[in-house]
Parts: structure tokens; C-alpha cells; sequence
């Protein structure tokens, strides 16, 4: 396991930008911020399992699918391949999209000072 990867296994952060920026509620906003706390420590890579996701939020794994088929539908998330996990098992890669993150970013520094988040 990749040094940042472990880090990024022990939490989840919500950022403003993700509820009032891009819209995001519930699941999908759970998800997308698991996602993204990967993307921070890792470089911009998303590998871990649906069902390692869905464990980590409590949910089952079938919430996770949903949660990734809106995400991608949303143009916030993408496929980017597979990835080999350290027991043999090969995962989906995901990427975040960079341009609706600054969007949302930009939407809501209008309201607050960027100083409330560190994206």
C-alpha cells in the first residue's frame, strides 16, 4: 500500500464547495467525498473497492454503485482503467474531475472567504 493511501483509508472530509458548489446530498456526497480524500493524498487517484467504500461509510455496497453511476453521469468522477490491489484483487480507478471542483470552488468564494477551505 502507497504511503499517501493509508492515510487517505482513516477519513473523509465534506467540503463546502461539494454541498453548496456542486449540489451534492447523501450518498452521493459521501461518496464523492471519499473519493476525494483519496485524490488529495494520493496524487489524483481513486482505487479503493465498492466494497471497501462502502464498509468505510456504513452503507452497502449496492448505494456505492448508485453513488458512482450519478457521480459520473454529473461529470464529476471518471473511469480511468483498473488497479491491482495488494491481494490479487483489480478495482476500478477513478479520477475527479478537476474543472467542476474549481467551479464549485469559485461558486462558493463568492459567498465565504477561500480561507474556510483547502482544496
Amino acid at each position: 500500500m502507497a504511503r499517501g493511501s493509508r492515510k487517505a483509508a482513516e477519513f473523509v472530509k465534506v467540503y463546502r464547495f461539494m454541498t453548496e458548489g456542486m449540489g451534492l446530498l447523501g450518498t452521493e456526497l459521501l461518496v464523492y467525498a471519499r473519493v476525494f480524500s483519496f485524490y488529495k493524498q494520493t496524487g489524483g487517484e481513486f482505487w479503493e473497492s465498492k466494497r471497501g467504500t462502502a464498509e468505510f461509510l456504513g452503507i452497502s455496497e449496492r448505494q456505492v454503485h448508485r453513488a458512482f453511476k450519478g457521480l459520473e453521469a454529473k461529470g464529476l468522477v471518471m473511469e480511468a482503467g483498473e488497479h491491482a490491489l495488494s491481494n490479487g484483487r483489480i478495482t476500478k480507478r477513478y479520477e475527479i474531475l478537476r474543472g467542476p471542483v474549481e467551479a464549485a470552488m469559485r461558486k462558493v468564494a463568492e459567498r465565504y472567504p477561500p480561507t474556510l477551505f483547502d482544496p
